[in-house]
C-alpha cells in the first residue's frame, strides 16, 4: 500500500489544497533515496490523540442528540440556533438553544448521556441543566460565525472544551452524504473563560478538502486518502478525529513537504509515523496512548513488513 501511496503523494501540490484518494497499485514504484526525517514530538502525538478522542466522544453525542431532536412532533426551531455537547460531572449534556439580546444563553431543548456513553443520549429538561452554559453558548456562537464568514458553510459542528482559565472550541464542517466526506475548513479557537474575548483563532487547514469513498465502478471503495501540510508539521487532532468517527474512510495519510516520511491515521486511533523510502514504521502510537517498542515497529510477519493501516 504504501508504495503506491507515493504517486499519490508526489501528485499532491503544496499545501492542503492537494488531495488523493488512491487504490493500490500492482505495478512497481520507483522509491526515492532515503532523507533525514524529524518526528513530531511523543506528547504532540498524544495530545492529538487524546483531544480527537475527545472530539470523537462529543459528536457521538451530537449525533444522537440531533437524530432524538429532528425526531420531535413539537420541535420549534425558533428557539434555537447554535447547539454545543459537553461533559459535567457524570454525564455529557447536549443543549440546543440562542443567544439574547443580553448576551445571556436561553436553551431551547437539552438531552443527556452518560459520561461513559456519549451516544446514548436521552431527553433532559432544559430548567435542570447545570450552570454556566452561558460562556459556552457566546464562545460558540462567535467561533461558528467567524466559520461561516469564511466557508459560507451553515452545517457546522461545534466541539467545546472547557480548559483551566478559558474555553477551547473546534468548529468543524458538517456533511450529510455517506460517500463525501469534508476535511478541512476547520478552525480552533481560544476565549476568555466567560466566552465574550476571543483570544486565539486557528485555521487547522488552508481550505476544504472534499474526500470521496463512493465505490468504483468495480464497487470498490478506496483504502485510503492522502493530503500534506504546511501549517503544521504533524497530524492534527480533527484529522484523527474524523477517521475515528467515519471508518469508511480506511484511513488517512498525512505528508509533511520535504521530509520522507508520512503518518499514517487508523479508525482505532493508532498513529504510526512511517518513513516512505524504506516502508518503515519510525514510531507507533497505540489506541491506548502507549508507544510500542521499536523492536516491534517492523518485526516481518510471514508476508513481510506490515505497514498497513
Amino acid at each position: 500500500m504504501l508504495r503506491s501511496l507515493l504517486v499519490a503523494l508526489v501528485a499532491l501540490t503544496a499545501g492542503c489544497r492537494g488531495h488523493s484518494t488512491a487504490k493500490p497499485a500492482a505495478a512497481e514504484q520507483q522509491v526515492p533515496a532515503a532523507s533525514p526525517v524529524v518526528l513530531v514530538a511523543d506528547a504532540e502525538l498524544q495530545r492529538v490523540q487524546r483531544r480527537a478522542q475527545y472530539i470523537v466522544e462529543s459528536e457521538k453525542g451530537a449525533i444522537s442528540a440531533t437524530d432524538l431532536l429532528l425526531a420531535r412532533q413539537d420541535l420549534d426551531r425558533t428557539r434555537m440556533h447554535w447547539f454545543f455537547t459537553v461533559p459535567r460531572g457524570n454525564a455529557w449534556y447536549a443543549v440546543f438553544g440562542r443567544l439574547n439580546p443580553e448576551g445571556a444563553f436561553v436553551p431551547g431543548y437539552a438531552y443527556r448521556a452518560p459520561i461513559e456513553f456519549s451516544g446514548e443520549m436521552e431527553d433532559f429538561p432544559v430548567e435542570s441543566l447545570p450552570e454556566g452554559m452561558d460562556a459556552l453558548a457566546r464562545a460558540v456562537s462567535t467561533a461558528c460565525e467567524r466559520v461561516f464568514q469564511v466557508h459560507g458553510r451553515r452545517q457546522l459542528n461545534p466541539v467545546v472544551v472547557e480548559e483551566e482559565g478559558g474555553i477551547t472550541v473546534y468548529v468543524l464542517q458538517g456533511f450529510d452524504d455517506s460517500n463525501l466526506y469534508l476535511l478541512g475548513g476547520d478552525y480552533r479557537f481560544k476565549f476568555s473563560k466567560d466566552g465574550r474575548e476571543k483570544l486565539q483563532e486557528l485555521p487547522l487547514h488552508q481550505g476544504l478538502i472534499p474526500v470521496s469513498v463512493a465505490p468504483d465502478a468495480d464497487g470498490e471503495r478506496p483504502p485510503f486518502s492522502a493530503h500534506a501540510h504546511v501549517l503544521f508539521p504533524g497530524p492534527l487532532e480533527t484529522e484523527l478525529a474524523l477517521v475515528m468517527l467515519y471508518p469508511a474512510l480506511g484511513g488517512l495519510f498525512v505528508g509533511v513537504p520535504d521530509q520522507d516520511c508520512v503518518y499514517a491515521l487508523s479508525p482505532d486511533g493508532t498513529i504510526r509515523a512511517v518513513r516512505l523510502s524504506r516502508e518503515e514504521v519510525l514510531r507507533e502510537l497505540r489506541p491506548d496512548g502507549t508507544f510500542a517498542p521499536p523492536e516491534e515497529l517492523n518485526a516481518e510477519p510471514e508476508s513481510g513488513v506490515d505497514v498497513s493501516l
